[in-house]
């Protein structure tokens, strides 16, 4: 046997093994199966990065990709209940609620609520910290969410399909832009793949449903437009990734120094363009809750938006080591303190990053988000799986690596679901940030090194 039938072979071995791989986890595989689920991932993870150095044209592993996510389809998703909350905020806006001003809880008890056969079940299963939350998610993904509801009405399983095939055409478009930034980098095009074929990307999008494909999108579309100094289609892109996820906010204060096309620090044409940017940005989304406002809305959505920094928590890092010592100090959790420290350490580190240097281009601009959305994260008291979908996809436009790293290891993070209850295992969250940020280290230094060389 020759060597590229042999390559042949385990070529379509690995192709078959990762769809049976797939298959087994969207349709067989319970989330409290922990060390099964981690070890098919880490297959999943180990054959994906085979089939990328195997040497197969870009096209065909593009084509893989979505081969992969259609295995999914027809599945129910078992990793996160998120999606119950979907569907019943679509199930809410048909019905003419704004679901940011009514709890779950105190809405399965209406009548305007209980004629959908379909929302006990969602109340049910949605469990009971969104059941007892308002909504948090922005606009765009309220519309989505109204639409596929809207089509399927009570059938559960077509509002998961509609979803799905939403998100792969959102994906099929990131995949077209985020090919036009690689290009006009001049990076391999291939690096497209680090996000698309990533078995992280596949399952917490395609299969759990998250609304970061969507909101990644919208950036793809802002970034490419900025790069071609179309300045009003990217904010207006960016307005839209914003309402879609809130996250790409971060990212505001870092396009100062990009849009200053002079090397006088504070321009005045700089100024103007970046105000008029803002309020592109800021009229964007003006509109977009403009279909959802109310004069409570603000207080009732940034009550929710609170809880993520005084009182959520969930696989962090920096966080944990600073609650261990809130322990030893005063003898109780510190959540409400050292969430919003963090916070505006975050803040600073973003502004610094903002305002480090005169003036910038796209590949310093791309290095300054990751290293902005990776400090968010680290810093964060709640990082979920999904959450790193953002800094891995501006990853593929740099050089750095350890966020395929990370997009492997957050995959421990699943330890702490148990048939009953949520138990994490601090020995895994600790293996996963110090191995994340030992890498992490590594390639700063390294291209600090390579700069002075230079």
């Amino acid at each position: 046997m020759n060597f590229k039938t042999w390559q042949l072979w385990t070529t379509s071995a690995s192709v078959l093994l990762l769809c049976l791989i797939y298959y087994c986890i969207g349709y067989e595989l319970e989330r409290s199966q922990f060390w099964l689920l981690f070890s098919l991932y880490t297959s999943a993870f180990g054959l994906s990065v085979y089939l990328y150095k195997s040497g197969l044209k870009l096209k065909y592993l593009i084509g893989l990709s979505f081969l992969f996510k259609l295995i999914f389809l027809f599945s129910i998703p078992e990793l996160s209940q998120d999606f119950y909350r979907f569907i019943w905020d679509g199930m809410l806006n048909t019905r003419g609620l704004n679901p940011y001003l009514h709890l779950p809880a105190e809405l399965i008890k209406s009548d305007s609520v209980n004629q959908e056969s379909l929302s006990p079940s969602l109340y049910e299963n949605m469990g009971s910290l969104s059941a007892t939350n308002y909504s948090t998610y922005p606009p765009v993904a309220q519309l989505m969410y109204a639409l596929t509801y809207s089509i399927a009405g009570s059938n559960l399983l077509l509002n998961v399909v509609l979803l799905r095939l939403i998100h792969l055409l959102a994906e099929a478009g990131l995949v077209v832009f985020g090919l036009k930034i690689l290009k006009r980098m001049e990076l391999p095009k291939t690096q497209i793949l680090f996000f698309i074929l990533n078995p992280l990307v596949i399952l917490e999008s395609t299969f759990s449903l998250h609304f970061e494909v969507i909101m990644l999108f919208f950036l793809a579309l802002s970034l490419y437009y900025l790069y071609s100094s179309k300045t009003c289609i990217s904010a207006l892109s960016l307005a839209a990734a914003v309402a879609s996820k809130l996250l790409p906010l971060m990212f505001l204060p870092l396009l100062f120094p990009f849009l200053n096309k002079k090397s006088i620090y504070f321009s005045r044409r700089q100024i103007i363009t970046y105000l008029k940017f803002v309020t592109v940005v800021i009229l964007g989304l003006a509109v977009a809750y403009s279909f959802f406002w109310d004069f409570e809305l603000v207080s009732k959505n940034f009550k929710t938006l609170a809880l993520y920094f005084s009182s959520f928590e969930f696989n962090a890092s920096f966080y944990y080591a600073l609650r261990w010592i809130g322990y030893q100090w005063n003898g109780y959790n510190m959540i409400g303190v050292f969430g919003k420290l963090l916070s505006i350490i975050t803040l600073i580190i973003i502004l610094y990053l903002s305002f480090k240097q005169k003036r910038i281009n796209f590949k310093t601009l791309m290095i300054y988000m990751l290293l902005a959305s990776t400090t968010y994260n680290l810093l964060s008291t709640t990082v979920h799986p999904w959450y790193i979908m953002l800094p891995l996809f501006i990853s593929v436009f740099t050089k750095y690596k350890y966020m395929l790293l990370w997009s492997w290891l957050v995959f421990l993070s699943y330890s702490a679901y148990k048939i009953k209850g949520v138990e994490e295992n601090h020995w895994l969250v600790g293996l996963q940030y110090l191995a994340v940020m030992t890498l992490l280290i590594y390639e700063v230094i390294r291209r600090q090194k390579f700069i002075y060389r230079k």
